[in-house]
């Protein structure tokens, strides 16, 4: 019994180093620079890596194309090869005429050519602009003079409300009041809120668009 238990142990174990795990492969290689996709570079170079060995840099370029600016600054981190595509004018061309679409696209282009050296990536970073991917939350508290009962003499009470605003690249935000939490409130904040939500709507516009 000791004989088949010790058997069958050590075949599980070979079983186990037996596995293919095709990661292992991965670590300890050093991937070399490669230039972006559409330059040109006057030297191959076969990259190492397994998935840029099975998706195309026309692909990968589409993938970071549909990514958020801040996605990508997190995705530029993972190697140099990314880091590399990710500074193509292209993608952060299209995050800036998504951000600041109210100035309209001639004007942008005005803007990036004669405030920041014609570099869409380096307006994205230095121009002042609004997130439009979540709330803005203020919190607010008062003081408010009580009803005097009992023997409690000049009593107050200490109101906290909470001021929500959602800005869209359009032009448009939302605004509410309420001291209710950012948990139920983020449910109602959006252009199909009814009138009992009491959201307000209105238009913004930053003052050096005007």
């Amino acid at each position: 019994m000791p004989n088949e238990i010790s058997t069958s142990s050590h075949f599980r174990m070979l079983q186990f180093l037996g596995t293919q795990r095709p990661w292992l492969s991965l670590y300890g290689i050093r991937i070399r620079p490669t230039a972006p996709v559409g330059s040109v570079s006057s030297k191959g170079f076969t990259d190492s890596a397994l998935i840029h060995r099975c998706l195309p840099d026309e692909l990968l370029f589409e993938i970071f194309l549909r990514m958020s600016p801040y996605t990508l600054g997190r995705a530029a981190c993972v190697c140099q090869k990314w880091r590399y595509t990710i500074r193509n004018p292209t993608l952060w061309r299209a995050a800036c005429l998504k951000a600041w679409q109210v100035s309209g696209a001639l004007e942008n282009c005005r803007i990036v050519q004669s405030l920041y050296k014609g570099s869409w990536r380096k307006m994205w970073l230095q121009r002042p602009r609004i997130r439009t991917d979540g709330l803005y939350v203020s919190r607010n508290t008062y003081i408010r003079a009580g009803i005097r009962e009992w023997n409690v003499t000049n009593p107050v009470h200490l109101v906290c409300y909470y001021r929500y605003i959602r800005f869209y690249p359009s032009g448009k935000f939302l605004y509410k009041n309420s001291s209710q939490k950012v948990k139920e409130v983020a449910r109602c904040m959006n252009f199909r809120a009814a009138k009992a939500d009491s959201v307000f709507r209105g238009d913004f516009m930053l003052t050096e668009d005007l």
